[in-house]
């Protein structure tokens, strides 16, 4: 079901991932269908001789609130079949720079790094601070380049992946 647009100078589609679920947009009819309704039985617990009157008033307004909500659910129902249908626009490929360098930044969190043996703009900083701002400074300079980090003390852990 791809339909195509002429948008900036590209090609753009739209198409849906999954098209087949749109064989369940019938469920609901059948299921209404091949299932017999629930009745309720009820008793009247009071007897009112006008009661007939009272049925009728009310039958137009219960016709208008069912259609409403019939509507609603219709509607519901084919937003929701269209949701799972996974709707895209798909655009040209961008193309990424493959000329960088792929770094791994492994940053030390152990108790050694609470020291404060380290200055920055003439104030004693803890080397986990100095760290930070020299590993700033780095990354700013890093275009084109992915980057990732590692967290190590007792253990290590991958925080970030390599990324641009």
């Amino acid at each position: 079901m791809p339909a195509q647009n002429q948008v900036s100078g590209g090609l753009t589609v739209f198409e849906f991932a999954w098209p087949w679920l749109a064989l369940l947009l019938p469920l609901p009819l059948l299921v209404r269908h091949y299932l017999p309704a629930y009745q309720m039985q009820q008793q009247s617990a009071l007897k009112v001789p006008f009661i007939d009157d009272i049925a009728a008033a009310e039958t137009n307004s219960q016709f208008v609130a069912r259609s409403r909500l019939w509507s609603l659910a219709v509607l519901a129902w084919l937003l929701l079949v269209l949701a799972a249908m996974r709707p895209q626009w798909l655009g040209e490929p961008i193309e990424q720079a493959m000329s960088g360098r792929d770094i791994m930044l492994a940053v030390d969190l152990s108790g050694s790094m609470q020291e404060r043996d380290f200055m920055l703009n003439k104030q004693p900083v803890d080397r986990l601070t100095a760290a930070k701002a020299v590993a700033s400074e780095f990354i700013d300079r890093r275009v084109g380049d992915r980057l990732g980090l590692i967290l190590f003390g007792t253990q290590a852990y991958l925080q970030t992946p390599l990324t641009f």
